[in-house]
């Protein structure tokens, strides 16, 4: 009895073995591309959650200490205001460097026999050249009509059977440079109908030099700034690292890695940065209320056309990614030359 209940229970030949893989019968499903494109997100999400922990706590950690938080913010602002403030100026003192701009123009004196094709002709030649921004004619009458304006002769002029002055073409550069306007003035010298041509080289040099110089006492003093933020963020986050020099060292024995806890720091770096740009600007508001009243009566001195103008928001945005940059760059330095101790 006991060997046909063995027997029985053999699997025979019409019946299924279950230790065997029948293929008949569809076996488990092997991990196809949703379940990659799962982990591949949770991943990310990863990542991500990673990332905000870190924002948040080196925040909390900034929040811990308000007193030293608020002391580096203020250097960081006071280093990001004098950038921001040499903006303003300068945007204000453009309006006046268009007015001297406007002064850098070349005079061709035109024949008193040139024919109103001629003209045609040359002023269409002048404005096809790139060099060139607009061209003006002025008259014979209009030349002495402006003559006898500024010079107070108007009775001397109009007294006089024939006009003594010719028409002319005032050619007017696309930029101040003198070597712009010295080559408009090489190029059509030579052309039928030209009698003489003025420029007041020197004027346009000085102008020229001027205008560099201010640019680059302005560049210089933005990458100098530039790296006071540098500095003054890379020593508070090395003040940072040096009171967590022990859980650091905890942190890398028990395998954390370098991105893991260099994040925090860069994120505390960034944080100072962008705090700080946005104190700067605060700063700038408040200047430019006090300053506007004055500085818009001054204006108004010297025409309707000119209005003070303030930190627009093209400006107040790279104010704030600058400051945010700054901050990371800094940190990160720090970070660097810290990590090589304990990696």
């Amino acid at each position: 009895m006991d060997s046909g209940v063995k027997n029985s229970a053999r699997p025979g030949p019409d019946r299924p073995n279950p230790s065997r893989p029948n293929p008949s019968r569809p076996g488990p499903s092997r991990p196809g591309g949703a379940k990659r494109g799962r982990s591949l997100g949770q991943k990310l999400k990863g990542l991500l959650g990673l990332h905000r922990d870190g924002a948040v706590d080196s925040l909390r950690r900034m929040r811990a200490q308000p007193l030293n938080t608020i002391m580096s913010l203020m250097v960081v602002a006071i280093a990001l205001l004098l950038p921001a403030l040499l903006y303003v100026g300068g945007k204000n003192m453009a309006q006046f460097g268009e007015s001297l701009a406007d002064t850098n123009r070349i005079n061709f004196y035109l024949q008193t026999d040139i024919s109103p094709t001629q003209i045609e002709l040359l002023q269409t030649s002048m404005r096809d050249n790139t060099l060139v921004e607009r061209v003006e004619f002025i008259s014979a009458n209009q030349a002495a009509a402006d003559f006898a304006i500024w010079s107070g002769l108007g009775n001397i002029v109009e007294s006089l059977d024939n006009n003594p002055l010719p028409a002319s073409l005032v050619i007017h550069p696309v930029d101040t440079r003198a070597d712009t306007a010295v080559q408009i003035r090489d190029a059509f010298a030579n052309e039928d109908g030209v009698r003489q041509v003025t420029l007041d080289q020197a004027w346009v040099e000085r102008l020229e030099s001027l205008l560099q110089l201010v640019d680059r006492i302005v560049l210089a003093l933005i990458l100098v700034l530039s790296m006071a933020v540098l500095f003054i963020t890379g020593n508070a986050i090395r003040t940072h690292i040096a009171s967590r020099e022990a859980e650091i060292r905890v942190m890398s024995l028990i395998g954390a890695t370098r991105a893991f806890i260099a994040r925090p720091f860069l994120y505390s770096g960034a944080w100072q940065g962008l705090l700080g740009a946005a104190l700067a600007w605060i700063f700038v508001q408040l200047l430019l209320l006090l300053f506007r009243g004055p500085a818009q009566t001054l204006l108004a001195f010297y025409g309707e056309q000119y209005q003070f103008i303030g930190l627009d928001m093209r400006a107040s945005l790279i104010l704030l990614a600058g400051g945010l940059a700054l901050g990371w760059a800094g940190a990160w330095l720090s970070v660097s030359r810290h990590m090589n101790r304990w990696h």
